[in-house]
């Protein structure tokens, strides 16, 4: 009512002034009128145009407020320094006395009750002759306030009052306080008397050392008694602070671990959830009410957790739980939100009291329960500082999970205790998907399911990495676990989160694996990155990445086949995946070309070194050449396997030239020098079908199948021979007498073809042959054969030339007549 009499006492003040301000400029406009003659009328302008502004920036601006300072220099501002001032005089007064020794601490007390009682008389008189002012109230406070500082002093300071008896003689105060509160509609007078009764206890605790139980429930009944007076008339910041006083004060009884500890705290909490609820129940539940109920949870939570240990702390939650639960079923069909909030906080300390009676409560579980419980009442409430505080939670939640509970360290060092640390990181993953089911921005929601994804990966490979007995078994199923998630997340259209997590696999195995776990289980981690690598690049979109995570794919797939299998047995394993790779390539072969060219590529790379371990000599290049030819047929439906099949007669015609017959052979005596014939034949087919099937490598082939053709014709010359005479090195003179007269006859018929088909490189063809001819006479020959063999070579040879002149004269001087 004050406050309300004080606004219309300001108002009418105004309205007053604002009549005079009228009148005034009536009159003034009443004697412009008499003075100033009346204007003729002018003509008309024409109009112009004239441009105006939007309607926003016509509009007039609003007028500035001016301050108000009546709250530091009205009647209420005088009232309250009036009685400020004079209870410290009353203190003044006091404190001289005692200095002085002028009265004794009966005198002392006496006095002070009496002045706070005048103070009081004289508030009551006030405000009975003139009605409500802030003088009676400030004198009424000034007396409520006497009284309790008199109270304590006869109790703390001169112990003239035994404690219970302080405390009967405060609720007195309290009480009266109250009543005048009540009567005169006063907050302030509600606050001194309720508060300060509240608060009795604590300088009493002070001077004994620790807070009595009787103190204790004295808080506790005032409480009650300020929850039923400032609810119902909406005196909210007293009922606040009462609350949280009083919760202070129970919480160092149970601090102190005082027998009455557990009945006190149940009084406590029950009077404080009861208020809070009854507050939300009268409006509607907002920021307070949600507040004041989870401090209830959370004192009462932390009462169970102090006051108890082990398994009867777990049951001492779930009874707290219980009640939260039982009240959200009474209300749900009264007031959902209320309900909502109850079921939350059921649902957290139960969850609490179920992880007490399993492993052990821990901050993380607690704090990352809390931080879900307050995202879901900010979606359920639209109160955005339930989110801030939810964030909060969340954020320690994760400091003490990863610094404390479950650090890394925990993945890379070998223990048994690795489940227990898996509930924490457990409990990180579900608060954090809920906080991010319960985010307004998409942007907030994606991060945070992408964190809430990252914890429950890790939770689970905590799990399972003690899962096994061997620890090395367990990073196995790590790493299967990590290729698993990968699938799963290029399967749900996540490529990025999917090539994130192979990523994070592989560094994994890398890493670690490959150092400090044994053997085999590193290969079959390694292995089981390799299957999820594939899987990513082949279900993925084709570009640098999926080529990347196929690459990986054929690295630790072929390191894996490799360590893993011995023998012939590893080259059938990487056969096996070679065909795998070609199986995946000719299935995506209609769809997305590049990516079916990219798996033929790796099973072509792991068909090599398969057939190596498998295959040796003319075997493995009968192999390859059929390959090559194979490819080369193939490549009719996609013409990049044409790259194939040079690739696999490239290592045919190496393989040769260096192991099957290599050129060093000519030149040394042995008893089976065409040996490499057959090879070579097999290279020579598969040179022909390269050259049948590419028109811009037809010349080239053509003239590598033509030194194939020589150079197997020239070793089958000399095996020829052998097998023929009897001595190694008289048939292997005249074998090279033939060869010699081979060379020459080739070169005639190339130099011939070229001159009649005026094909220049024919008969540059010829003259190489001729050379090389010469090459070997003079080289080979000459020193190394014998002299019957030596000059039949040159005879042969230097009439094989003179042949190819006289042919080179008539049929050159024939296409010169021809052209002119």
């Amino acid at each position: 009512m004050t406050a309300l009499t004080d606004r219309l006492n300001r108002f009418e003040n105004r309205l007053h002034t604002l009549e005079a301000e009228l009148a005034e400029l009536r009159r003034l406009a009443a004697e412009d009128e008499i003075a100033l003659p009346t204007p003729e009328p002018e003509p008309e302008p024409e109009p112009e145009f004239v441009w105006a502004p939007p309607a926003a920036e016509r509009t007039r601006p609003r007028p500035r407020r001016e301050m108000d300072w009546s709250f530091l220099f009205g009647a209420r501002a005088l009232a309250w320094t009036g009685g400020a001032v004079t209870l410290l005089g009353i203190v003044f007064f006091f404190v001289l006395a005692v200095e002085r020794g002028w009265i004794g601490p009966v005198a002392r007390v006496t006095l002070g009750a009496v002045a706070s009682a005048l103070c009081i008389g004289a508030a009551y008189a006030v405000r009975r002759r003139a009605g409500e002012t802030y003088a009676s109230v400030s004198a009424a406070g000034v007396g409520i306030a006497g009284f309790y500082a008199t109270l304590l002093a006869a109790t703390a300071l001169y112990d003239l009052v035994p404690r219970p008896a302080a405390l009967l003689l405060a609720a007195a105060i309290a009480a009266a306080g109250a009543a005048l509160a009540i009567v005169w509609c006063s907050q302030t007078l509600a606050t001194l008397g309720l508060l300060g009764a509240v608060l009795v206890p604590v300088p009493i605790a002070l001077q004994d050392g620790h807070l009595s139980a009787i103190g204790a429930v004295f808080a506790v009944i005032v409480l009650g008694a300020t929850i039923a007076v400032t609810i119902p008339r909406g005196w909210k910041p007293l009922y606040c602070v009462a609350t949280v006083a009083a919760t202070l004060e129970v919480l160092a009884l149970v601090l102190d671990h005082q027998p009455s500890a557990t009945g006190v705290a149940a009084a406590l909490w029950l009077v404080s959830g009861g208020g809070a609820l009854w507050l939300a129940l009268r409006g509607r539940m907002t920021y307070l009410p949600a507040s004041m109920i989870m401090l209830s949870a959370t004192f009462a939570g932390w009462s169970a957790a102090i006051l108890y240990d082990g398994r009867t702390e777990g049951i001492a939650m779930l009874v707290v739980a219980s009640a939260y639960a039982a009240a959200s079923v009474a209300l749900w069909t009264r007031d959902r939100d209320a309900a909502a909030v109850l079921w939350a906080i059921a649902l957290t300390v139960a969850a609490v009291a179920a992880a007490v009676l399993t492993s052990g409560v821990t901050l993380t579980i607690v704090w990352a329960l809390e931080a879900a419980a307050l995202a879901r009442l900010a979606k359920r409430l639209d109160e955005p500082r339930f989110q801030l505080a939810s964030l909060a939670w969340l954020a320690l939640a994760f400091v003490h999970g990863i610094g404390v509970d479950a650090p890394f360290s925990k993945l890379f060092v070998e223990n048994d205790h690795t489940w227990v640390a898996a509930l924490s990181a457990a409990a990180l993953a579900a608060a954090t998907g809920v906080v991010a089911f319960s985010a307004a921005a998409r942007e907030q929601r994606l991060g945070g399911y992408a964190l809430a994804g990252a914890s429950a990966l890790y939770a689970g490979s905590l799990f399972v990495v003690t899962i096994p007995q061997s620890w090395s078994t367990g990073h196995v199923l790590v790493a299967i676990l990590w290729s698993a998630v990968a699938c799963a997340l290029v399967l749900a259209r996540l490529r990025h989160a999917a090539i994130a997590l192979v990523a994070a696999s592989a560094a994994l195995v890398l890493g670690y694996d490959l150092h400090y776990v044994a053997e085999p289980q590193r290969w079959h981690a390694l292995a089981a990155v390799a299957a999820g690598a594939l899987v990513v690049a082949v279900v993925d979109q084709v570009d640098l990445e999926s080529f990347v995570m196929l690459a990986v794919a054929a690295g630790f797939s072929t390191a894996s086949v490799a360590e893993l299998l011995h023998g012939t047995t590893r080259g059938y394993g990487l056969l096996g995946l070679a065909a795998g790779y070609g199986a995946l390539g000719v299935a995506e072969l209609p769809r997305r070309r590049d990516l079916a060219s990219a798996l033929g590529i790796a099973a072509l790379a792991l068909a090599a070194p398969a057939s190596i371990i498998l295959l040796d000599g003319t075997w493995l290049v009968l192999a390859w050449a059929a390959t090559s030819i194979a490819l080369v047929a193939l490549a009719r439906f996609e013409e990049r396997l044409l790259y194939g099949a040079l690739a696999y007669f490239g290592f045919a015609f190496v393989h040769i030239l260096v192991f099957e017959a290599p050129p060093s052979g000519l030149f040394v005596a042995h008893r089976h020098p065409g040996t490499g014939a057959p090879a070579v034949l097999l290279v020579l087919a598969a040179a022909i079908g390269i050259a049948w099937r590419s028109a811009l490598l037809r010349n080239v082939m053509a003239w590598v199948c033509g030194a194939l053709g020589v150079y197997a014709a020239t070793l089958g010359i000399l095996e020829v021979f052998e097998d023929a005479g009897t001595g190694v090195d008289t048939t292997f003179q005249r074998g090279h007498t033939a060869v010699s007269v081979l060379w020459g006859v080739v070169g005639l018929g190339l130099l011939v073809a070229g001159l009649k088909r005026r094909a220049r490189s024919l008969q540059i063809g010829g003259f190489v042959l001729f050379g090389l001819s010469l090459a070997k006479l003079f080289l080979y020959d000459l020193a190394n054969l014998s002299s019957i063999a030596r000059a039949m070579s040159f005879l042969g040879v230097g009439a094989l030339i003179l042949v190819g002149g006289f042919f080179y004269q008539r049929l050159a001087a024939t296409n010169v007549d021809s052209t002119a």
